[in-house]
């Protein structure tokens, strides 16, 4: 089972920041207004403060919580691998390719917790999608998982290399 210590810092910060990364990729997909956005990122955090609160039987993601928990106790920033801009369609590809690298990066050093790990983060995505709702007005009608939304969510399942489990 992988540990901390079996990865460099570098390769630590991008297992951090993935769940965070994949859940943007989805709001970046389907912007969904201000309200919504907010939604989103707050689900995804959800799913990440659960796996904070409790153990996930996961050695890796057990100390990936454990290390979350420890930065937001000193009320450090977690950094994405991302490199600012104002380019919507660069910002995606970044996610993605920060998808891409933690699921090599898993195959390559922790091949056991790589599956749980990669789904994890699905799921964190798959928790932002199903936040807020789409289209409609102030909230009636509309559809809990938008087009946009589904498809983002089949790339994130090809970028961490694991089957889409969309019925988000």
């Amino acid at each position: 089972m992988a540990k901390k210590a079996d990865f460099t810092s570098e390769e630590w910060q991008l297992l951090l920041s993935v769940p965070q990364v994949a859940s943007l990729y989805l709001a970046l997909a389907s912007p969904s207004g201000p309200l919504g956005l907010a939604q989103e990122m707050i689900a995804s955090t959800k799913g990440i403060v659960e796996a904070l609160k409790a153990s996930s039987g996961n050695e890796l993601i057990d100390a990936v919580a454990a290390d979350m928990r420890e930065k937001v106790e000193k009320r450090e920033k977690l950094e994405p691998p991302l490199k600012p801009g104002n380019d919507l369609a660069k910002m995606k590809d970044q996610c993605l390719q920060a998808c891409r690298e933690a699921a090599a990066l898993l195959s390559q050093k922790a091949p056991a917790d790589a599956e749980r790990y990669k789904q994890w983060v699905y799921q964190s995505a798959q928790n932002s999608a199903n936040a807020a709702k789409e289209g409609g007005v102030f909230g009636i009608g509309g559809e809990r998982v938008s087009e946009a939304e589904t498809a983002a969510l089949k790339e994130i399942a090809v970028a961490l290399d694991i089957p889409s489990l969309s019925g988000a």
